[in-house]
């Protein structure tokens, strides 16, 4: 695009210590790309803490910094403020827009509304209070992104339209999944005292987790279970439900150690009763591992029918599935096609579409 180059503000509050999350994979992939176009001319990142932000993207020349306070109310003015000065474009990870208002062009992101729509969390108190900041930002943003055609449906179902430009737009894996292994795998698996050959879980451990489907058949596999991500107040949970299970439960795990983790695996399995997008599933397919997943529309739709699938609440179907990758034609069967699936979503191309979005969006604002 002719002109001036861009200058935009991206809300990096999801950047906190001892956490990666699946918006945070998302920001990281997107600042990578952005960084490396010549039409954006400086990015600035709304973020508590300077260190908190990837190492690889806080040094890059158009990435600036600047800091937000931690509380909720103070944050979202700071934000508000901010969009005020001389940006042609905000970026918000989330549903939502800043609370005091947006004065700028802005793009968010709808992941999935989980909180708002199922059972276990929309009867909550601030559930109301998203809901009306999900609409509002829908009323209000230029663009808004989905991360699958189910998530579309589903806000739209609930909120009664999608957006004033609604798009799907899959998001990318990082270069760092891949089959290729690392010089420091063992060390990695070494550090949390895991022996290759495990069945691997990645996730919050919340009830749309599902953790129990797997549980229940625990005593059953031949092959360990390792649980990564879980805080101690979900494990405890899920350890009260079957305190007879064994299994290794790792807290929290670096964004470096996660692919030789995956690599480390026999085969990773979400079994979700609802997401947004899945990113495990994807990031175990880079990496040469078979995925199983729960088989609901997202996952479906986000892993393209490329992974075992098994309905959510049947522990007998995940145990066959289980006992199906044993078989050593279906398992490279399943991890050929899975890296055949994943080649387009891998490293800065993948976000070739939203470059794209944010280019024809700033050319009709000039």
């Amino acid at each position: 695009m002719s002109g001036p180059r861009k200058k935009i503000l991206i809300d990096a509050r999801e950047f906190v210590h001892g956490r990666f999350t699946g918006i945070g994979r998302v920001l990281t992939g997107l600042l990578d790309a952005l960084a490396a176009t010549e039409f954006i001319k400086d990015i600035i990142l709304a973020a508590y803490e300077a260190e908190l932000i990837p190492s690889h993207l806080k040094d890059r020349e158009k990435i600036e910094i600047k800091k937000v306070p931690r509380s909720f109310l103070a944050s979202e003015k700071r934000l508000s403020n901010l969009t005020k000065e001389d940006f042609s474009l905000f970026i918000s990870p989330y549903p939502k827009l800043p609370l005091f208002g947006c004065h700028c062009a802005a793009i968010h992101m709808i992941h999935d509304i989980l909180d708002l729509t199922h059972p276990a969390y929309k009867k909550r108190i601030k559930s109301s209070f998203d809901g009306f900041r999900l609409k509002a930002a829908l009323r209000k943003a230029d663009l808004t992104w989905y991360d699958s055609s189910w998530s579309l449906k589903e806000t739209e179902k609930y909120a009664g339209f999608s957006g004033r430009n609604a798009k799907v737009r899959y998001p990318g894996i990082g270069e760092k999944f891949s089959s290729v292994k690392s010089h420091n795998e063992e060390e990695v698996l070494k550090k949390y005292a895991l022996e290759p050959g495990y069945m691997l879980i990645i996730g919050n451990g919340l009830p749309h987790k599902n953790l129990g489907v797997i549980l229940e058949i625990g005593d059953q596999l031949t092959r360990p279970l390792v649980f990564v991500g879980v805080p101690e107040k979900n494990q405890s949970d899920w350890k009260s439900k079957y305190p007879n299970i064994e299994v290794t439960w790792i807290k929290h795990v670096t964004e470096d150690d996660l692919p030789p983790i995956i690599r480390g695996a026999f085969a990773l399995a979400q079994p979700s009763t609802a997401e947004g997008y899945g990113y495990p599933p994807l990031e175990a397919m880079a990496c040469g591992v078979p995925a199983l997943v729960s088989d609901i529309p997202v996952l479906m739709e986000t892993t393209g029918g490329n992974a075992f699938s098994a309905h959510p609440n049947d522990s007998k179907a995940w145990l066959e599935a289980f006992r199906s990758l044993e078989d050593r034609s279906i398992y490279r069967y399943q991890i050929e096609h899975g890296l055949k699936w994943v080649e387009p979503l891998r490293g800065r191309r993948a976000w070739d579409r939203y470059i794209s979005d944010i280019k024809e969006l700033l050319a009709e604002r000039s």
